[in-house]
């Protein structure tokens, strides 16, 4: 079986070195790339078909970056190290469905409200 098909952007060495011992015995990865630099980063990931994708933030960089990541690459997991180094995060996109045959119509507005709450989020 192949490995989870990974590549590191601009991850310090220390946390990229770290992800891989971890996995040891673990996870199989594969480490298809190493993208020191940001230029046509969307396209290069795209040629490359992550499955995983390990980014090291720059210090005004946020959550937008990998929400926008994840629209061309809506199959693959984002985990994102803070410029310091103090946080880690995971994103992915999920589908979800939501019944709503059952509701009542005040349940399905409540539906339909909670699209806005979740932009705003």
């Amino acid at each position: 079986m192949a490995g989870i098909r990974t590549v590191m952007v601009t991850t310090p060495a220390l946390f990229g070195d770290l992800i891989e011992r971890l996995a040891i015995g673990r996870v199989d990865l594969d480490i298809v790339g190493q993208l020191n630099g940001r230029g046509m980063l969307a396209q290069r990931l795209q040629r490359l078909r992550p499955q995983l994708v390990i980014i090291g933030l720059r210090q005004n960089e946020t959550a937008a970056l990998i929400r926008a990541l994840l629209t061309q690459l809506p199959g693959s997991k984002f985990i994102a190290l803070s410029h310091d180094g103090r946080s880690i995060a995971g994103y992915e996109l999920r589908l979800n469905r939501t019944p709503l045959s059952d509701r009542s119509p005040e349940g399905v507005i409540d539906f339909i409200g909670a699209v806005s709450a979740d932009l705003d989020a």
